[in-house]
């Protein structure tokens, strides 16, 4: 044995010392090692019988192995070949008992393939070489403890030498210097020269050209120091930057597999030799390199290193295993290397050794180093920003220089930040560094910013990737940050401002962001910072600062938008929290406009769809009023130097963020309680003027290039200032007056109009009576001209904007007559120059006339024409309550009249009944206006009937039924129009109109009422031109005659063609009808109304049972069935036992008569029934006519003694009638039975005038004309044929002679026998004759006689015009159905108060009384009528004073309104919902509000699916009256005469309300699907009733009916209309005449 422990055999002395192979160094043969597997490693499980094998085999190599006669190759294929096949303690023993001739056989083996030893081929030598370094790395793990204490030391180095260098094959030199970390971990004291060694294998060069300044290294590469020599397989190429990252790679890999053991030793080992090349600006400032060395890599590590060594260090620094990472943890943060663990190589004094050496070698820049320190963490400004000292400051360099690879590394980067936040960031309780802490945190931070500015013209993808990793790591923050302490809050908090700065920066090197990361980061930033609630000032400010430079990008506006949208929903719902009550109805209303079913009004616009609430912030942040609004604030300030921004579209953002806000609010005011905004202890309500006001004046004194943001500032102030509620004070309203008057008298710019926007929200400025706003009248006025007559320039304003020009002009129609010396101080001034002279109010009266009618002469909308048509009414009827301008007036009537015949329907719809409206103030109008209207009415349709018969006419025949009840409601107005003289052209004109309407022209009667001759007909036959149109004509209205006539198809076996001419006409039934309707109005209602019962009774309902007799002997009637009589109390009928009615006559007999019904010209129904007269000396016929306007009732009694009559009744009635007999001269008075007096005159002359009898020439001309036409006529003689015959022949003579002979014989005869007649006595005994006795009663005598005298009983009319019914109980339904059906249209309007503060259905139902100026105005829409005696429509209100005891009724021949007011209902103390209220003018289809609350009212408070109309009237301060329209407009056609917007008087208020109320409920009914209108639905019925019940009777069954009073044909009586009707029918009234004949 040696010095070395060899044994000369090839064995090994074993010692304890050295017995044993460490069990961490064989875990170093790793996968180059070729193992059996039957080694421990191998976890396969062998069969026993391959195990035997393997150890055979085993020893057979082994003895190949161990043959020293072999050469070393063969003995190291058996040595290779015996590892393999044998397991570990097997191997150990061999290579301890055999360890000369183990590493003996590896080195002549090794030396054998040096180049110029070895000639075999490259890549085998290479396989071999590499399994010797296996072999070598096997003999330093099992013989440890030799070559620890200097066995082969020598050698083995001079092996490692000759693997290392740098000549050559990269695979070699890896495997080498895996060997040669093994080998330094064996040796206890590693020297300097085998550090050296270490420290020299890696060349850095290739690394040098990735920089642009001058790189030096300290150290060279380990190379061969003779050629050759220490070159085993040698490299073609010199080492690339690869080759080099695998060899720095492999120490991380052997460190990585000796983990937890020796890392402290390797990162000591790596820290001295590698890092202070890669890292030397650390290295100085911690004292491992001199102060003034200038070699390394100062300004960053080369990439790849910098990956290999992130890679691993995350990996140890975050793993979960807790031996590893706490302890490398507590080594680079608190440099504390732990001391040696139970089975490890005792390596404490080799690591310390490698400690002090580079101490020794780094004392002299310690030193120095020591006067540099500057802070406690040990960061040295003159190296390196980077904090700390010892392993945490080179950690954090490493961290550094993460931040700042490219981006192609973002995995790296990635992996980097994911460490230090898991070091820094979490766990925060378990570090111990102090203050130091802080100041690490901050520099992580700003370390991460790199990463945003890094170039990424090719890694947008990658930055996005890591970006977002970033912004997950501030998440975490904002989701921790309560557990923070303050100075890490604040840093959080700087951190992500800096972050979002550093990213969206205009001097960040990439202008490009991805959309995503963009849109990411700004809102993480604007979360975390309201989330943090922070309430430094100085933060705020700067946080303000910060986000004005990246203003520039319009996400971050968005972004802004979206988190201060969020912060308001949050603010809104703490300062103007809702009653649950609210929030359903809100909910409710939402559904309704999703249906389309809220009422809408011309200034309506649609509400933006409600911004979702973020539960982030809503919920997931705990808010109070104060925080939240301290918070809204900070974030709202952010745009408090709006003017600071210069791009264009940025600052319009901005100022939409603030508009929608301004509107956002407005919205929530008016949807709270009334009750709640005045509760002291909720809190105060924003004042929105001063927060947002001084932002928009601002943004409405920029220059002309921020245009949109100007007309979002302007239309958001408007809408602020022009609301109904508590005014501003002066100064602001004129800074506002100002503003707005500079804006609408600017130029356009890039064709857009601040002035648009200026009346698009401040319609209604001029009716909320803003004090001072009056002053912008004249520039209003231009500019509407200007937009109206579109003197504006190139530029076409939108439709909406001309609609609420027209709009503002009607609501000042009634200000000049209201304020008539008011002049108004012209402002329109443009560079110093005014545009116009001050604005009197006749000038302004002028104006508005002048825009309406040359807008609705021009306009091409069709909405535009409806207002303006509307608004020239109303200016016509306003202009009639002071001293009017004839001209004007002329000129009014022919814009509207010029409009009735528009094809648009809508349009002259509008017109019509626009003139209707006209006619309300009928007895302020003078005759001319109203003979004006009247006369072009009636030439507006004489000029289009023709065209419409012709079917050249655009105009729809409705619309010419239209300008017929036009005229309808004018007749109606007054009965002057049927006297005054002044109206004569106009009745002539009107009733050939309605001849051209029914067809009849020419046919039945002229204009003068005379019948036309037949001969006019033929004179017109003159050319054949005249007699085809002539033909044409008659036969168009021989077809309209017979189907208005309603006759039906001429036989059942008609063919096609023959009906074929009836189906064109049928469109002119409209006009037909709309005729009949005008005349037939004529004749009943012309100085017939009001009746003498009321306006309320148009027509009867006496039925025909009243008064009746029926005879018990009648058993078809008893048999019939009972009849159920409760006919009107005010008859005289007489009920009797067994229900049926008996009359007893004086006599002691009985009459009985059931009525007879025929149908006249089938459009009328008449009945007679026989009743008693009262005072019971006879009967009378009561005679009933039923037709499309009503039920009348006469009763008839035929008089013979007038001075008998006279004698019977004058003293009853001689006092009422002393005035007439006084003023009769010698006129006679009669009485009809109902004693009503009527004066007799005689027109006849006593002492007529006979008048010649003036000679006939029509046949002598006829005869002349034919003798000299038609000379071949003439006889022989020539005479003309007209001279007496003279002449004739004999036998003529005679002949003529002879027949007057007879002739003369005749006559004789005749008187001779007449006197023969006279001679003889008269029969009986005396020439004296008996008196008859007196009638005695019959049965329908009264009923006959007045049938017979009104010929009805006439054959001809028998079977043509008068056909009878069949008495049947249908018949009696049907004719109960027609009488309820009503002969004028019937109206329920609901009238609602809302007192000053009620915004609650409940309290608004609940108001019992309203003010005394909403009196005045109910008083205006209707007289008050008794509901307990009422006889007409009472709209669903009952006697029984349920509903009131009055209410408030109008009426006219044509319509017929109750009104239902609430404040005469009883209020239910009991009943909070007031159903009995609600359940009128809920069901109401249109209601009247009067409003005295400071809010607008909602047109959804009274919660009603029927509410399709609103008429709301709100009283102002300056006297006018501000009106509100909404309309459902799916439902209801914009109507009139009001306009949403006017500021009414008051002496036309009620008037003006009520009439477009009733026009509103008329619409909505003409929209209904198959309406018709009450004339046209009774001639329906009628006709229904006579195509069903007409009878076949002959002649005779006709005549006996009548005689005998009764029906073939068993019936009940017919059933009254007052049985069956309700209160919501029609209640129609007794008009009752009696005739005398």
């Amino acid at each position: 044995m040696n010095s070395n422990g060899v044994n000369t055999s090839g064995g090994v002395t074993t010692t304890s010392s050295t017995n044993t192979t460490s069990p961490s160094l064989v875990s170093q043969v790793g996968p180059n090692i070729p193992i059996s597997p039957n080694t421990a490693l191998n976890n396969n499980v062998t069969p026993t019988s391959e195990k035997t094998k393997e150890k055979e085999k085993a020893k057979k190599k082994l003895a190949i192995f161990l043959d020293i006669n072999l050469d070393s190759f063969k003995r190291f294929k058996g040595l290779s070949s015996f590892i393999a096949n044998s397991d570990e303690n097997e191997i150990d023993k061999v290579f301890k008992e055999n360890s000369y001739q183990v590493y003996q056989t590896m080195l002549s083996t090794f030396s054998a393939y040096e180049i110029g030893t070895y000639k075999g081929k490259q890549h085998y030598a290479e396989k071999e070489v590499l399994k010797l370094m296996e072999l070598l790395k096997r003999i330093l793990i099992h013989l440890e403890g030799f070559v620890r204490k200097g066995w082969q030391v020598k050698s083995i180095i001079n092996v490692l030498e000759k693997m290392l260098g740098i000549e050559n094959i990269q695979s070699l030199r890896l495997s080498g210097f895996s060997v040669l970390m093994v080998f330094l971990e064996v040796m206890e004291k590693p020297d300097k020269y085998k550090l050296e060694l270490f420290s020299s294998c890696i060349d850095f060069t290739p690394y040098i050209a990735d920089y642009i300044s001058k790189i030096n290294l300290a150290k060279k590469v380990f190379a061969s120091q003779e050629l050759k020599r220490f070159i085993v397989i040698q490299s073609t190429e010199p080492p690339t930057k690869e080759d080099s990252t695998t060899l720095f790679e492999q120490i991380f890999v052997h460190m990585d597999k000796r983990l937890p053991n020796n890392f402290h030793f390797w990162f000591e080992l790596l820290k001295v030799h590698y890092l202070s090349i890669l890292y030397p600006n650390i290295c100085k400032q911690n004292g491992i390199l001199p102060p003034n060395d200038i070699t390394g890599f100062v300004s960053h590590c080369p990439h790849e290193l910098q990956v290999v060594i992130i890679n691993y260090l995350s990996k140890w620094l975050t793993s979960s295993g807790p031996s590893n990472s706490s302890a490398i943890k507590d080594y680079f943060l608190y440099n504390i290397i732990p001391t040696n663990t139970a089975g490890s190589i005792p390596h404490s004094p080799s690591l310390q050794s490698v400690v002090d050496s580079a101490a020794t070698t780094a004392s002299s820049a310690q030193q120095q180093q020591q006067t540099q320190r500057i802070s406690p963490s040990g960061s040295f400004e003159q190296f390196t920003n980077t904090p700390g000292r010892g392993n945490i400051s080179i950690l954090l360099e490493i961290f550094k220089q993460s931040c700042r690879l490219p981006l192609k590394y973002y995995e790296v980067i990635k992996k980097s930040i994911s460490t230090f936040k898991h070091l820094f960031l979490e766990n925060l309780n378990e570090l111990d560094l102090g203050e130091d802490l802080n100041t690490y945190q901050t520099f992580i931070f700003n370390e991460m910013l790199h990463v945003f500015e890094t170039e990424s013209a090719t890694y947008e993808k990658e930055r996005e990737i890591i970006g977002t990793y970033i912004i997950d790591v501030y998440k975490y923050m904002i989701e921790n940050y309560q557990s923070f302490k303050p100075n890490l809050k604040e840093i959080a908090l700087n951190s992500m401002l800096q972050g979002t700065v550093a990213l969206l920066r205009k001097s960040n090197p990439n202008k490009t962001v991805s959309l995503t990361l963009e849109q990411n980061i700004v809102s993480t930033t604007l979360y975390g910072w309201i989330k943090s609630k922070e309430t430094n000032g100085k933060m705020w400010d700067s946080f303000h600062s910060s986000f004005e430079e990246i203003f520039y990008r319009p996400e971050v506006i968005k972004q802004i938008r979206s988190k201060l949208m969020q912060v308001t929903l949050v603010l809104k719902d703490l300062v103007y929290p809702l009653s649950q009550r609210k929030i359903q109805k809100k909910a409710k209303d939402i559904r309704n406009t999703s249906k389309g079913g809220e009422p809408k009004s011309l200034d309506h616009q649609d509400v933006p769809a409600e911004i979702p609430a973020d539960p982030a912030i809503a919920t997931a942040i705990k808010w109070d009023v104060e925080s939240c609004n301290w918070i809204w604030h900070c974030i709202l300030d952010l745009f408090k130097n709006l003017h600071r921004i210069k791009e264009t579209n940025i600052h319009e953002l901005a100022t939409h963020i603030l508009v929608d806000i301004v509107d956002l609010f407005i919205r929530t005011e008016v949807e709270v309680d009334f009750a709640d905004s005045l509760d002291e202890t909720r809190p105060a309500h924003l004042s929105l003027i001063n927060i947002f006001g001084p932002r928009l004046f601002d943004t409405c004194l920029l220059d002309s290039k921020f245009i949109k943001s100007k007309v979002l500032a302007l239309g958001c102030l408007c809408r602020l200032v022009c609301r109904h509620h508590p005014q501003y004070p002066i100064s602001i309203l004129s800074h506002f007056f100002g503003v707005i008057n500079n804006a609408m008298i600017s130029p356009p710019v890039n064709g857009v109009d601040l002035s648009w926007s200026i009346i698009l929200n401040s319609s209604n400025i001029f009716n909320l009576s803003i004090p001072g706003a009056n002053i912008l009248i004249p520039t209003f006025l231009y500019k509407i001209k200007c937009i109206l007559t579109l003197k504006n320039g190139e530029l076409n304003p939108p439709s909406e904007v001309r609609k609420k020009c027209i709009i503002i002009v009607c609501s000042l129609i009634f200000y000049p007559n209201q304020f008539p010396n008011m002049d108004i101080y012209n402002q329109r001034e443009v560079k110093g120059k005014l545009l116009g002279n001050d604005l009197t109010m006749a000038e302004m009266k002028k104006d508005i006339m002048e825009i309406l009618h040359f807008t609705l002469k021009s306009d091409k909308q069709l909405e535009n024409k409806l207002i303006c048509t509307w608004g020239l009414s109303v200016f016509l009827m306003e202009e009639f309550n002071c001293n009017y301008n004839q001209d004007l007036i002329n000129d009014i009537i022919d814009a509207i009249t010029s409009n009735t015949l528009n094809i648009e329907s809508s349009v002259a719809r509008a017109a019509l009944d626009s003139l209707s409206s006209i006619g309300l103030i009928f007895n302020k109008l003078n005759k001319p206006t109203i003979n004006r209207i009247l006369v072009s009415l009636c030439t507006s349709i004489s000029k289009t009937l023709p065209e419409i018969f012709e079917g050249t006419s655009a105009v729809t025949e409705q619309t010419i039924a239209g300008h017929f009840h036009c005229l309808l409601d004018w007749i109606s107005m007054d009965n002057s129009i049927f006297d005054d003289s002044i109206y004569s052209e106009f009745r002539t004109q009107m009733f050939y109109c309605i001849e051209e309407g029914l067809g009849l022209k020419g046919d039945y009667w002229s204009t003068t009422g005379v019948p036309v001759k037949q001969e006019s007909v033929v004179t017109s036959t003159d050319s054949k031109d005249q007699l085809k149109s002539t033909t044409k004509n008659l036969t168009i209205k021989k077809n309209l005659y017979h189907k208005i006539k309603g006759s039906s198809s001429s036989s059942s076996n008609s063919t096609p063609a023959e009906e074929e001419p009836q189906d064109t006409t049928t469109k002119f039934l409209v006009i037909h009808d709309a005729c009949e309707t005008l005349l037939s109005h004529c004749f009943n209602f012309a100085h017939n109304f009001p009746s003498k019962e009321g306006a309320e009774f148009i027509s009867s309902f006496i039925d025909e049972e009243d008064d009746q007799l029926f005879n018990e002997i009648e058993e078809g009637v008893n048999n019939s069935g009972s009849s159920n009589n409760n006919s009107n109390p005010n008859s005289n009928s007489i009920i009797t036992n067994n229900q049926t009615h008996i009359h007893t006559l004086p006599d002691g007999k009985t009459l009985s008569s059931l009525p007879l019904f025929c149908v006249l010209n089938d459009n009328a129904l008449i009945s007679v029934v026989e009743i008693p007269k009262p005072n019971g000396t006879g009967t009378l016929a009561r005679l009933f006519i039923r037709d499309a306007t009503g039920k009348y009732v006469w009763n008839f009694d035929c008089d013979y003694d007038l001075e008998k009559q006279l004698n019977s009744n004058l003293q009853m009635y001689i006092s009422n009638i002393n005035d007439i007999i006084k003023d009769s001269n010698s006129s006679t008075i009669i009485f009809d039975q109902n004693q009503n007096a009527f004066k007799y005159i005689n027109n006849v002359s006593q002492s007529p005038t006979i008048k010649p009898i003036e000679p006939d020439e029509k046949l002598n001309n006829l005869l002349l004309s034919l003798s000299k036409e038609h000379p071949e006529c003439l006889p022989t003689s020539g005479v003309f044929l007209n001279n007496p015959l003279i002449n004739l022949k004999s036998s003529l003579i005679n002949e003529f002679t002879k027949n007057q002979g007879e002739i003369n014989s005749f006559i004789e005869r005749e008187n001779t026998f007449n006197i023969d007649k006279y001679s003889l006595p008269p029969s009986g005994n005396s020439w004296s004759l008996n008196l008859p006795e007196n009638f005695k009663p019959v049965v329908s005598q009264s009923s006959r006689l007045l049938m017979s005298y009104f010929g009805f009983l006439d054959f001809n009319i028998s079977s043509n015009t008068l056909k009878q019914l069949e008495s049947t109980n249908k018949l009696s339904r049907a004719l109960t159905q027609l009488d309820i059906t009503p002969g004028r249209e019937i109206l329920k309007i609901g009238v609602i108060y809302t007192a000053e503060g009620q915004d609650d259905q409940k309290d608004i139902l609940r108001n019992d009384k309203g003010s005394d100026l909403y009196r005045e105005f109910v008083d205006g829409l209707g007289w008050p009528v008794d509901l307990t005696t009422h006889q007409g429509y009472l709209g669903g209100l009952d006697r029984k004073k349920s509903t009131g005891i009055t209410a408030p009724y109008y009426a006219t021949p044509s319509i017929e309104t109750i009104f239902h007011d609430i404040t005469l209902m009883p209020t239910n103390p009991i009943d909070s919902q007031q159903i009995h209220k609600k359940r009128h003018v809920g069901n109401d289809i249109v209601n009247i509000v009067w409003s005295e609350h400071i809010r607008d009212y909602s047109p959804t408070t009274i919660t009603s699916q029927f509410n399709d109309a609103l008429v709301i009237v709100y009283p102002l301060s300056n006297g006018l009256f501000r009106i509100q329209i909404y309309r459902k407009e799916s439902k209801v056609p914009m109507f009139g005469p009001l306009i949403h917007g006017m500021a009414v008087n008051k002496q036309l208020l009620s008037l003006l309300v009520r009439q477009t109320a009733i026009n509103a409920y008329r619409y909505v009914r003409y929209n209904t699907p198959n309406y018709s209108k009450p004339f046209v639905l009774r001639k329906l019925r009628i006709k229904e009733i006579v195509d069903r019940y007409s009878s076949e009777r002959n002649y005779v069954d006709y005549v006996h009916s009548i005689v005998s009073g009764s029906s073939n044909f068993q019936q009940a009586p017919p059933v009254t209309s007052l049985n069956t009707s309700n209160d919501n029918s029609a209640q129609t009234t007794t008009t009752t005449n009696t005739s005398t004949i």
